[in-house]
């Protein structure tokens, strides 16, 4: 059909039958997912049966469907990249909507305080809240600041993102969001985030600058219910964290009623090499490490590698007589 000039019908419903399935993944993100969710999204039963008798779609398990050879993360697409064709899809349906929440902050790179779940959030000033298949819509107003540009697709702000996200969260959760959200203003505006651990001035200029940014987005919506914790949150933000694991050590610290540590400073171990710490109690004499799996990376040989290495940080700072706590 290709070489008449055209293609021909059973081409033409092949294709559209892979849109269609193609279209199924962007809306409701990696499979499998239920009978209910695949029907939601408007495919009948006729549909779903044509397309597992020919191959397209695969039954993993009983009421679960999923596209042939998986759909998910493992598959080989980046999450943020999945996201992105899955906003795109949805946007065409919502005409005016904008990428928000945790969908947002995956697309900006935020830490987020748990997993994303598997909806698209988007804020559509015109419509109602509503969940639908693979997508979340919250009805509220958004001045025109709030929205930037990113990858094509309108997006909420990195401060507005960030408020979102933190407003009725625990105040380790809200200061976690909002710590990320500066360092990627920080590293928006071209400055090394690893300067700001050795440059005191440059990071209290930074800190400054993203509570600026933070309040400026929070006074739109500071009357809405849940933002007391986020106005509790900006003072504390710190754009030198370096993981979310140092974000909550940091809250969980002062809320204990421990005496206020010196943050991310450098000290001198006996061989007389300079290490920066997370935490420094001085007077103490007491070093305070965040601490966690992921600090060591993922596969073996890194891990191994990485806790060596730590170890002998480790004895270093404890032959010039400091003490770890981790």
């Amino acid at each position: 059909g290709h070489l008449r000039g055209g293609e021909s019908g059973w081409v033409r419903t092949f294709r559209r039958s892979l849109d269609r399935v193609d279209a199924l993944v962007a809306l409701l993100g990696p499979g499998p997912w239920t009978l209910a969710e695949v029907r939601a999204a408007g495919w009948s039963t006729a549909h779903i049966r044509r397309a597992v008798d020919r191959g397209w779609l695969v039954r993993p398990r009983r009421g679960a469907l999923d596209v042939a050879g998986g759909s998910g993360p493992a598959a080989g697409v980046d999450p943020a990249e999945l996201l992105r064709r899955r906003a795109e899809v949805l946007l065409d349906r919502y005409a005016g909507g904008v990428v928000s929440h945790a969908s947002a902050a995956v697309l900006h790179g935020l830490w987020l305080p748990h997993a994303p779940d598997s909806e698209v959030h988007l804020i559509s000033p015109r419509r109602p809240d509503r969940e639908e298949a693979g997508v979340r819509v919250h009805g509220s107003r958004l001045p025109r600041d709030h929205i930037v540009d990113l990858w094509g697709l309108p997006v909420t702000s990195v401060a507005r993102t960030a408020i979102d996200v933190a407003r009725g969260r625990s105040i380790e959760d809200a200061v976690l969001v909002l710590d990320s959200a500066a360092r990627v203003l920080v590293a928006r505006a071209g400055i090394d985030l690893r300067r700001l651990r050795d440059a005191p001035e440059l990071r209290a200029e930074w800190s400054a600058t993203a509570r600026h940014e933070l309040w400026s987005a929070y006074r739109s919506v500071r009357r809405w219910p849940f933002t007391v914790v986020v106005r509790t949150a900006i003072p504390l933000l710190d754009p030198a964290s370096e993981s979310p694991l140092e974000s909550r050590s940091r809250i969980r610290i002062a809320s204990s009623g421990l005496p206020e540590p010196e943050i991310a400073v450098p000290v001198l171990g006996a061989s007389g090499r300079e290490y920066v710490v997370d935490f420094l109690w001085r007077e103490y004499r007491v070093i305070g490490e965040a601490d966690g799996t992921g600090k060591y990376g993922e596969d073996a040989g890194t891990v191994r590698a990485r806790l060596r290495a730590e170890r002998r940080r480790q004895r270093d700072l404890e032959d010039a007589g400091w003490t770890f706590a981790r």
